[in-house]
């Protein structure tokens, strides 16, 4: 992607954090699609001299304080400089992977604010399943667009494992039957609770969780836990580089893709974007996930174990664990193809938003 953004569709991104998402659709994108980033919005010219598109999605990172915490003043600030750039001629459209920021500690009011704004702000919204697309639509009066899902790919020109993920891969292959956590590793996901179900309730299998963690707490919790499973359970707190997680969803017999939906995660019933359950479908992999309408959307007509959301996953992995392992192909969801038509939704939508409007 171009750093230099003047007019076209402008993701903003930051550079240290960088987006799979994103990464795909640049990777997937045709040719002729004018599509670069900047890290901020400040990045960006009051006027563009080409009809352009400002592309939001990890909302949060627009509203915090130099400290990191995000405040509801930030947030005015933030829907301040949006509305000016709408004014001076960019176009504001908001790909909702989920509503709230889910990551660190609960939504806040300033959340709350932020995401509200912005609805009313953007000129489209872009979603990734029906079911967001219905509750976002009671939020927001301009259109919602169903881009569509798909999960991370395997690039052909990815190279060698590392050292770490071709140990863990082993150590998964090796199981009777293996488990797999997969992304960052955060509150919403209720970790300990995820792996005391799966302590409580197998026998021979080995989960793996792994993924970047950036709450000591959390790590520190889910050492503990591990500890419960005698060898059965691992822990490894650090990113898995996107273009090498395929291996270990190869690997597993089953992705377990878990969500609160208790308190102020409540909103996961209304509008979620459960990436994990996505690539798993992508590799194949069966899913156990909680019964929620994105998920439930996405899994239709693909291998996965819905539980109740007042349940975990404890039941299904017990029954799971007991079926003979297969070596038939898998089931997979052609990722190239999903990416290509949620790309060509994009390019759709920059036509439509920077169409020259008819002079009276």
């Amino acid at each position: 992607m171009s750093t230099v953004p003047d007019g076209g569709w402008v993701v903003i991104r930051d550079p240290a954090w960088p987006s799979p998402y994103f990464g795909e659709l640049e990777r997937h994108a045709p040719a002729g699609f004018p599509l670069s980033c900047a890290a901020a919005l400040d990045a960006l010219p009051a006027r563009p001299t080409k009809p352009g598109v400002i592309n939001v999605h990890r909302l949060k990172r627009l509203y915090r304080e130099p400290d990191g915490q995000r405040t509801l003043d930030a947030a005015k600030a933030m829907l301040e400089q949006l509305a000016a750039l709408r004014e001076g001629g960019w176009r504001i459209v908001w790909t909702v992977h989920n509503l709230l920021p889910i990551d660190g500690g609960p939504p806040s009011d300033a959340d709350w604010y932020a995401a509200l704004g912005v609805l009313g702000l953007a000129d489209t919204v872009l979603t990734h399943t029906c079911a967001d697309a219905v509750y976002l639509s009671r939020l927001t009066k301009v259109p919602v667009v169903v881009a569509g899902w798909a999960g991370l790919s395997a690039p052909a020109d990815c190279g060698p494992e590392p050292g770490p993920v071709g140990e863990l891969t082993g150590w998964l292959r090796a199981a009777s039957y293996a488990v797999l956590v997969v992304g960052n590793l955060t509150a919403y996901k209720d970790l300990p609770a995820v792996v005391g179900a799966f302590t409580g309730h197998t026998r021979r299998a080995r989960l793996l969780v792994a993924g970047p963690c950036r709450d000591e707490v959390l790590a520190a919790e889910l050492r503990d836990a591990a500890r419960a499973g005698g060898g059965r359970v691992r822990v490894y707190p650090h990113r898995i580089p996107p273009e090498h997680v395929h291996g270990l969803y190869r690997a597993a017999d089953a992705a377990v893709c878990p969500y609160r939906v208790d308190g102020p995660w409540e909103f996961f019933t209304q509008v979620l974007y459960p990436g994990s359950v996505g690539t798993a479908l992508a590799f194949g992999t069966p899913v156990i996930a909680p019964d929620l309408p994105a998920i439930s959307e996405m899994t239709a007509g693909h291998p996965a174990l819905l539980y109740p959301t007042a349940d975990g996953p404890g039941r299904l992995l017990a029954s799971a664990e007991t079926v003979p392992r297969s070596h038939a192909p898998r089931p997979v969801a052609d990722s190239a193809a999903r990416w290509h038509a949620i790309t060509a939704t994009y390019q759709r939508m920059f036509e439509q938003l920077t169409e020259p409007v008819p002079s009276a």
